[in-house]
């Protein structure tokens, strides 16, 4: 009977430990495999951050060379690519016990830096001398973090070592494990504390507490990075999310936005969305732009009619930019017959093909709101006489700007020619101050 049993059992069991074992391998399979996968993803960041560094680096020097400001305008627009690109690539890498924050901070600097003076108009407002000195210092400071990066490249690919055990280092504290990376990311951050403090001047120092601010201004529910992704496919006209990848959280010290990317065949579009409300603050797709074949009016109207699918209401073009076979038009919402000019939305435009290739709200969104617009105490033709008698008056509207002491403030905008020369004056439509006075390049002339 027991023979019998034996038997029918044997069988049983010999398939029962076959499947085991194949269940086994399998599982290991499928776990070598993904473990692979991250290490070759961490492989490509770092040397994907030795790149944009090398890039960023020559693109610092290239602006300290130029005499062209068209050029170093290009060039700055460049390296705050490459820089936001650096960022990112340190968010895929596995150092979240590493302290590297000073790195982050300084390549989120040179970032908001470069994007500032280099969306200028240098024509009118070229580069100060305070500024040229930034640029040699971050152009030396940034030549000492590429050797170090490009040193510590080395010793990985010559001891070929591996990220995982990176990892695995941080987790368990193994100080007998090789810890090359670790060491020379920390030389590196060390390096970059070690600084004397850079000049980055009061807009760029003041940037990271007033965006703060900003996003505590936010309302809306807080959205999961699948919906982030569905927001910029939507902005794309993209019917899914496939491709576009979170690269970073935000950056160290300010974890309010997800930072995302999607290929485009050899070129990248890069965007950042709010956690809060789900808003694209900014949106760029750096690729090349063939032979001109629209005109102005036709690549205003692409400009319009993204806004419109986006449903930024009642929004007016207010001047515009061409160079380099693309148009960037500035918009501002209208209440009524009132501009805001505080929410104002950037949008460029592709001369070869009408695509939008970039476009910034920050602007709109931390400043949309409803806002009760107080009547002016004076009329328009009170506010005229507190102009210059020499100033011959063209256009007049109502316009709600942002005075020099942050306050919003209903002003009449006044448009007129001195000489040869179109300038704009606003004067407060409540006492009659004069707020601003700038005088317009043609581009604006044709347009606000």
């Amino acid at each position: 009977m027991f023979r019998r049993i034996a038997v029918i059992l044997l069988p049983v069991a010999l398939v029962g430990l076959v499947g085991t074992t194949v269940w086994g391998y399998q599982e290991n399979q499928e776990k070598n495999a993904l473990l692979i996968k991250a290490e070759n993803q961490y492989q490509r960041a770092f040397h994907d951050l030795n790149f944009h560094v090398n890039k960023l680096q020559d693109e610092l020097g290239k602006s300290l060379a130029l005499g062209s400001r068209r050029q170093i305008s290009q060039c700055l627009t460049n390296v705050w690519r490459l820089a936001y690109a650096a960022q990112s690539d340190l968010g895929q890498l596995p150092l979240s016990l590493v302290p590297f924050d000073k790195t982050e901070e300084f390549l989120a600097k040179i970032g908001q830096f470069s994007y500032q003076v280099g969306l200028r108009d240098l024509d009118r407002e070229p580069l100060t001398d305070k500024e040229w000195n930034t640029l040699r210092s971050l152009y030396e400071r940034s030549n000492q973090i590429q050797r170090d990066l490009q040193k510590l490249q080395s010793q990985v690919l010559e001891k070929n070592l591996r990220w995982m055990d990176v990892e695995l280092a941080l987790a368990s504290e193994d100080k007998k494990m090789d810890n090359t990376i670790i060491d020379g990311f920390r030389r590196v951050d060390q390096l970059v504390n070690e600084y004397p403090e850079v000049d980055w001047g009061p807009t760029v120092n003041n940037m990271g507490m007033d965006r703060l601010q900003d996003h505590r201004k936010l309302k809306g529910k807080k959205i999961t990075p699948e919906e982030a992704k569905k927001r910029l496919a939507r902005m794309l006209d993209r019917p899914d999310t496939r491709g576009i990848e979170e690269v970073a959280s935000g950056t160290k010290g300010d974890e309010s936005t997800y930072s995302l990317r999607l290929k485009r065949g050899e070129h990248t579009v890069y965007a950042d969305v709010t956690k809060v409300g789900g808003h694209v603050l900014w949106m760029m797709f750096d690729r090349p732009i063939g032979k001109k074949k629209m005109s102005l009016e036709q690549a205003e109207g692409r400009a319009e009619a993204f806004l419109d699918r986006l449903r930024y209401p009642f929004m007016e073009v207010v001047s515009y930019d061409e160079k380099d076979n693309a148009a960037t038009f500035n918009l501002v919402r209208r209440e009524g017959k009132v501009r805001i000019y505080p929410e104002t939305v950037t949008v460029k435009v592709a001369l070869d093909n009408g695509e939008v290739l970039a476009f910034s709200a920050d602007e709109y969104v931390f400043n949309h709101r409803d806002r009760k617009i107080p009547k002016p105490k004076l009329s328009g033709e009170e506010a005229r006489k507190r102009l210059s008698r020499r100033l011959r008056v063209q256009d007049q509207r109502l316009a709600l700007i942002r005075n020099d002491q942050g306050k919003e403030v209903l002003c009449y905008e006044f448009l007129g020619m001195l000489g040869k020369s179109q300038y704009r004056v606003l004067i407060n439509a409540q006492n009659g101050d004069e707020e601003v006075v700038e005088k317009l390049e043609k581009t604006d002339m044709e347009r606000i």
